[in-house]
This record gives C-alpha cells, structure tokens and sequence, in this order.
C-alpha cells in the first residue's frame, strides 16, 4: 500500500472516531429519565454543573469541540424527591454558538381523583 494511501485511510478513521466520539450522546434518552426523582438523577449521572433555582438543574460532558448538555426542569424547592417536569438533552456547539440533536421528554401530568371519579 502506498504511503499516501495509508496516511489518508489513516486520516479517515481518526475522523471517523472523532466524529463518533463527539456525535454519540453522552447521556440517556431523556424520556429513560423523566420518571426518576432528583436523588436518582443524581445517582445516574452524578452532581449536577448547574442550578438554577426555580428553574432546572444541569449536567454537561464536553466533547472535543461540543459538550452534550442535559437539563431538568424540576420542583423547587429542590429536594431528593422532587420530580421533572421537562427533561431535555442537546449538543451545543460552543464556537458557533448553536444546539443541535436536541431530545425532549415531558412527564405525564398526574390526574388528580375527584369524589365522583372511581
């Protein structure tokens, strides 16, 4: 094999494992997590990067020239069984400022019984 063949064989599946490095999200689907509760999204993926109170708790792993973030949309005040309302998971692009391949997952609202319910 001649050499500029193999340098660019070579070339190709360093991209090819650069681009799947950074492509393949680094977290679950967020509708695998809207059911759990803060204490067991803390047990999955660990302290969260960010809170903002009265609004979400955040995660990111950052990816070469991307981060793949994850943030969820919880009940403040934040406690170990507070729940999501919203779960969402994006890979941002720092430089061109823009997300992309962003998943959402919504929690059923929980339907409250009235006396004439059975």
């Amino acid at each position: 094999m001649r050499r500029k063949t193999l340098a660019l064989m070579v070339t190709a599946a360093a991209l090819t494992a650069v681009a799947a490095f950074v492509l393949v999200p680094a977290f679950p689907e967020p509708s695998a997590l809207i059911s759990s509760d803060y204490a067991a999204l803390q047990a999955r993926l660990g302290p969260p990067a960010v809170v903002f109170t009265d609004k979400f708790v955040g995660w990111s792993r950052p990816r070469f020239v991307a981060t793949w973030t994850l943030e969820a949309g919880l009940e403040f005040p934040l406690r170990p069984q507070s729940r999501p309302a919203e779960i969402h998971r994006c890979l941002w692009i720092q430089w061109a400022g823009y997300a992309t391949l962003c998943r959402w997952s919504y929690a059923t609202p929980v339907r409250q019984l009235s006396g004439h319910d059975s």
